[in-house]
């Protein structure tokens, strides 16, 4: 662990009421949790953590930018602001640091744009995942221009020694597991690992650039997105098509299954198939490294999304990412025209259906009297006729006895 212990520059203490010391620690990554680091600085005092990338690693700043420094569920009391810096930028820092006071400044803006990226985590087995692929997949259509989106499936590594993990993973080193949906059932964590690949392939295959000219970047270029249509098609009628619990009949979670969706969806299977013999390690390495704080997790902009996973939410979320809203975001914003249309007539509609109401309330009120009047006349018929017949019965009986008397007496 690198300490960088200074005082900050009196021209930025001008109007400061009292002199402050800064201090901002660089740690290596490896060998504990990001939070285990950034909580050990935070009670040695430190205001800021920079987080060096391995000395081996081959990770510039722009490949930096899709890892998260995570929460591994222990940082809910930092209060600190962390950042990850490839080595590249970190080793002519700490050799500065070695050699004497060095002033570092660090500054989050908020991002946002004529494009909004968005970052989910996901299980493709997952009910809570599957649901809201399904109901967000309107949102995406019509935001196809404007928003980049990349999927990323909950991978984990596990203990190979432990035979518990054998069903949750791909192989006996344990490298790349899944959790299982099923628990006893016949889907397991190898499984769900499997069909990640598949997504992930066909996201791969079937996204094309979408092109939007709303205004020049910085190197004169439009903002270009990739969009992939049939990777939407495909998740939106998964959870249908491919059910975990194939208790009612039909094709159940697996690669026949998905096959058959692809086919009917006009994905080329060949080329999933060539996709997943031949970059499956490297999908699930990638996806084991690019962690997030959850295994749900949504990343809007880079920002964390905390919220509740509803397409509703979450598409007002990604609308104001943007600096100019687009008529995208206007109409998928917009309340129901059918919501306008009962204001407009509420009067009238509510009076017709008060006395509607209240005709239907005196129907059913005098229905109901008309039935139990019948109701009781047939039940004083039927008591009057019992108890005749009893009567008539007793009577016969008495008739029969008092001449089978007066026979003996003669």
């Amino acid at each position: 662990m690198t300490l960088d212990e200074h005082e900050a520059p009196k021209d930025a203490l001008e109007n400061a009421e009292q002199k402050m010391a800064t201090k901002i620690v660089v740690v290596l990554r490896g060998d504990c949790s990001f939070v285990t680091k950034v909580k050990v600085a935070a009670k040695k005092g430190a205001h800021a953590v920079i987080i060096v990338d391995k000395e081996d690693s081959t990770m510039s700043s722009h490949d930096l930018q899709k890892v998260i420094v995570a929460d591994d569920g222990w940082g809910g009391n930092i209060r600190i602001p962390s950042v990850l810096i490839s080595r590249f930028d970190g080793e002519p820092l700490i050799e500065a640091a070695k050699k004497g006071e060095v002033i570092v400044e660090l500054s989050w803006d908020i991002p946002t744009g004529e494009v909004v990226d968005i970052d989910l985590w996901m299980n493709s087995a997952a009910a809570d995942s599957q649901h809201f692929l399904k109901n967000f997949a309107k949102s995406r259509k019509a935001l196809n221009e404007v928003v980049k989106f990349t999927p990323h499936y909950d991978v984990f590594s596990a203990d190979p020694e432990l035979n518990g993990y054998s069903g949750l993973c791909s192989d006996s080193s344990a490298r790349y597991c899944a959790a299982d949906p099923d628990g006893a059932g016949p889907i397991s964590g190898k499984d769900v690992l499997e069909e990640d690949v598949r997504q992930l392939c066909i996201h791969e295959i079937t996204k094309v650039p979408r092109s939007r000219h709303r205004g020049l970047s910085a190197e004169g270029e439009g903002a270009v997105v990739f969009y992939a249509e049939k990777w939407w098609n495909y998740v939106e009628k998964f959870a249908q098509k491919c059910p975990v619990d194939a208790s009612k009949g039909g094709l159940q979670f697996g690669k026949e299954c998905s096959e058959k969706l692809m086919e009917e969806l006009g994905i080329d299977i060949s080329q999933v198939q060539n996709c997943v013999a031949t970059s499956s390690n490297a999908k699930l390495e990638s996806e084991l490294v690019n962690k997030a704080w959850s295994p749900r997790a949504l990343r809007v902009n880079g920002w964390r999304y905390s919220g509740l996973l509803e397409a509703d939410l979450v598409t007002k979320a990604v609308c104001s990412g943007f600096v100019d809203q687009p008529e995208e975001c206007k109409s998928l914003l917009a309340p129901p025209e059918q919501s306008s249309n009962m204001e407009v007539g509420s009067g009238i509609s509510a009076r017709v259906m008060m006395l509607s109401a209240a005709a239907l309330v005196s129907a059913s009120f005098c229905a109901m009297m008309l039935y139990r009047r019948s109701l009781e006349q047939k039940i004083r018929l039927q008591i009057r006729e019992d108890v005749m017949l009893e009567v008539t019965d007793q009577l016969a009986q008495y008739c029969k006895m008092e001449t089978g008397e007066a026979g003996d007496e003669i």
